[in-house]
């Protein structure tokens, strides 16, 4: 498929917006409860996505990839880490793709995206957060380097989950 990666715009929050609801539905639907996914709506996160991309904000990333009709099939959002953690300096703060394009080389292309981002801003350490059952997605970002760093329980709609954090210590060795 023919597809590319670019800088998201504020007109890219409906399509956005749908990718996060979509891959969240597919992504984890044994993973978060029921309730929750099916509460998720396309105008919550489109409003979101329009307060995160307008106006651009300082630091933050926000790329998109798109297929050859402009339909936008993923994204990925970055910009400091929010924690204070002193040796990780970036985080990536969402990644998603439709699952009808994952496994084409885009999740990387995205995440390469914005780590060079990161990087363009003197930022040159990253890490993600995932859920520990998600196991595709952390074979992902292991097959890219990343390393289990830290581990974190979180609520989500009644349930109890825990959330991995998987680094990189030096963003310049991944996007070489």
């Amino acid at each position: 498929m023919n597809t590319h990666v670019r800088h998201a715009t504020s007109a890219d929050a409906p399509g956005i917006a749908r990718v996060h609801v979509d891959a969240w539905r597919s992504s984890y639907a044994s993973v978060v409860p029921q309730e929750i996914l099916s509460g998720l709506s396309y105008s919550d996160r489109q409003t979101l996505w329009n307060s995160i991309l307008n106006p651009p904000r300082p630091g933050m990333h926000c790329f998109v990839a798109e297929t050859q009709n402009a339909e936008i099939v993923g994204f990925a959002h970055s910009g400091p880490e929010r924690e204070g953690n002193g040796t990780y300096r970036g985080e990536i703060y969402s990644i998603y793709l439709l699952q009808d394009y994952q496994r084409q080389g885009l999740g990387r292309r995205l995440l390469l995206s914005v780590a060079e981002g990161l990087l363009d801003d003197g930022i040159d350490s990253m890490l993600l957060w995932v859920f520990e059952n998600n196991h595709g997605a952390r074979q992902f970002y292991a097959s890219l380097g990343g390393e289990v760093i830290r581990k974190k329980d979180v609520k989500i709609g009644g349930a109890d989950l825990v959330e991995v954090a998987y680094g990189w210590k030096d963003i310049a060795d991944l996007v070489g």
